[in-house]
């Protein structure tokens, strides 16, 4: 992560697990002679994930652009104060908010080598009393100082206290070093249980890479005994809680902000649950992870993280893990246990979440039915689950995934449709078209039994190759309506179908018998009867295969058989 982060030049941010603050305000080197080149954002990265602490790391700007220890430079570039100071103030808030005292340590480098060789100077807005020029800004007690001091000492790193008014004790009210002590200097930042301390490094301490993580192990080693550890359930600003990008929604199994499906939403149920919130508070915490970006990604209570919105709440109660705390595995058992505490997943969602688990974890059918099958409850009891069982959960999915048949997955979600047929009649069909057809106008209105939908299938098909053409054929739909005004109206449809049909067969077989008589008087002879020659369909196949009938003798059956090889030469016997 380190070396991905230095090579996408940004402001970077890190989310903590306590209340040091990290702040890196000029990672990048000034100077282009490499004698002069430092890794300070090696040393930062590095620092922070040992520390685990909240981190806001320049490796855009060089300080010879902007400096961002000057506050008044800060200020007047919107963007900067957007991507710079806007997350020190949101970072510095949830430390606040749980009731922990803030150490913000601001680290940054010597442009020369230390006075004494010094290692590390240590500034707390030291000036000299009396002295406007230089201001006596004190920003934490000496008494810490001389802790923090021998902690870092015992480490083998050399310390001392940067002279009074130096240019690096942060004693000027524009430096970031004073940014907590400055009334009505920058909105929302005054507070004095901030401590905040200036660290400036020799240049060789971070001259090389590898010299900078040496530096940020011993940092690291010091410093730990100093943090005031998080709780695992905190609060935490709803507006750091990140939904917009594909992998934020990892683990949110609920069907949401699909604008396809508006009943899905549940708006009614958000609603509600805003009002009980709002009414009782938050009964039960959102679980989150932090991400490495500086924001939390949701893993369980996405509907509650929405109804808290909609209410205005600025703060929410959360569970909070690493996302490196557990496999990925772990978090789909953790979020489908949490999710299925207070209401089981309808359906689609099971699909959501199968086939959210099959694309992250490269996991098939059968893989996904032994790990999570047991936990979704979507066997028969006592029974394991089946890849086939799996299989169907996932189909009817699918058909949302690919943005078809919005209204089937609906009613699917809302238990207006059975998910059996769902499943096994509905999302076998390849055609759209024909799926909504065959929903729409067969099933929805006619509520047919299983059976009965299958008979209706069979003689739908036997007028039509496709189903949504043999529905839109004006009988049916004449039949259709004569079905829809009967209180039986399946029975009704399959009754009307199977009698058109019986007309069909019988109108046909009239057509086709005064067609082969035709024949037999043209070829045979008008005195000649069936006995001597016939045509009739087996109704035995289903390929139209014909039954013939040729009476012959001794005499005439080379005549016999020489006609019937020229009508069928030159008649079509299959057709009208």
């Amino acid at each position: 992560m380190k070396s991905n982060q230095q090579k996408n030049r940004s402001i970077s941010t890190f989310l903590g697990n306590n209340n040091i603050l990290l702040l890196v305000p000029n990672g990048l080197p000034s100077h282009t002679n490499k004698e002069d080149q430092h890794s300070l954002t090696d040393l930062g990265f590095v620092l922070a994930q040992q520390l685990q602490s909240y981190a806001v790391i320049n490796n855009k700007y060089k300080k010879t652009l902007i400096d961002l220890t000057d506050m008044q430079a800060v200020k007047t570039r919107k963007k900067v104060t957007d991507t710079f100071l806007v997350h020190i103030k949101r970072f510095t808030d949830e430390i606040l908010e749980n009731d922990m005292a803030p150490l913000v340590l601001i680290v940054q480098v010597a442009d020369t080598t230390l006075p004494q060789g010094k290692h590390i100077l240590f500034g707390y807005g030291q000036g000299e009393r009396g002295v406007p020029e230089k201001p006596h800004n004190p920003t934490i007690s000496p008494s810490q100082i001389s802790r923090y001091r021998v902690a870092i000492e015992d480490q083998g790193i050399t310390t001392d206290l940067a002279p009074p008014g130096s240019i690096y004790c942060g004693h000027s009210p524009d430096h970031l070093n004073q940014l907590y002590r400055q009334k009505n200097y920058l909105e929302g930042f005054y507070n004095t249980n901030v401590s905040s301390i200036l660290l400036t490094l020799a240049p060789e301490l971070v001259r090389e890479k590898g010299l900078a993580e040496h530096t940020a192990e011993k940092l690291w080693r010091a410093m730990q005994q100093f943090q005031q550890k998080m709780p695992l359930v905190r609060k935490v600003q709803l507006k750091s809680i990140e939904t917009q990008k594909e992998e934020d929604l990892q683990y949110i199994f609920r069907i949401h902000n699909d604008a396809q499906y508006d009943e899905l939403t549940r708006e009614s149920y958000i609603d509600e649950l805003a009002g009980s919130i709002e009414k009782n508070g938050l009964l039960h915490p959102l679980v989150l992870l932090r991400k490495n970006d500086g924001y939390y990604k949701i893993l369980c209570g996405f509907r509650r993280f929405q109804a808290a919105k909609r209410i205005g709440r600025v703060w929410i109660e959360a569970k909070i893990f690493q996302e490196r705390d557990f496999t990925t595995e772990d978090f789909f058992n953790i979020s489908l246990a949490e999710n299925t505490k207070r209401r089981n997943l309808n359906p689609v969602e099971i699909g959501n979440f199968l086939d959210t688990a099959s694309d992250t974890m490269h996991l098939n059918n059968t893989m996904l039915a032994e790990k999570f099958g047991e936990t979704l409850g979507i066997g028969a009891p006592g029974q394991k689950v089946s890849h086939t069982t799996i299989h169907k959960y996932r189909k009817v999915n699918q058909i949302r995934t690919r943005n078809e048949s919005p209204e089937i997955i609906n009613d699917v979600i809302n238990e207006k449709l059975q998910f059996s047929i769902a499943a096994e009649i509905l999302a076998p069909i390849k055609d759209p078209h024909d799926r909504d057809s065959l929903y729409l106008e067969i099933i929805k209105p006619l509520a047919p039994t299983r059976p009965q939908l299958q008979s209706i299938l069979t003689l739908l098909k036997e007028r039509e190759t496709g189903l949504s053409k043999a529905i839109a054929h004006k009988d049916v739909q004449l039949l259709l309506t004569k079905a829809m005004d009967t209180p039986q109206k399946a029975a009704t449809f399959i009754r009307l179908m199977q009698q058109k049909g019986t007309q069909s067969a019988v109108t046909n077989q009239k057509q086709f018998t005064k067609k082969i008589t035709k024949i037999r008087q043209q070829y045979f002879g008008r005195h000649t009867s069936k006995k001597d020659f016939n045509l009739t369909p087996d109704s035995g196949t289903a390929n139209g295969e014909l039954t013939l009938n040729l009476r012959i003798n001794q005499k005439n059956y080379h005549e016999m058989l020489d006609k019937v090889s020229r009508l069928l030469h030159q008649e079509d016997l299959f057709t009208e």
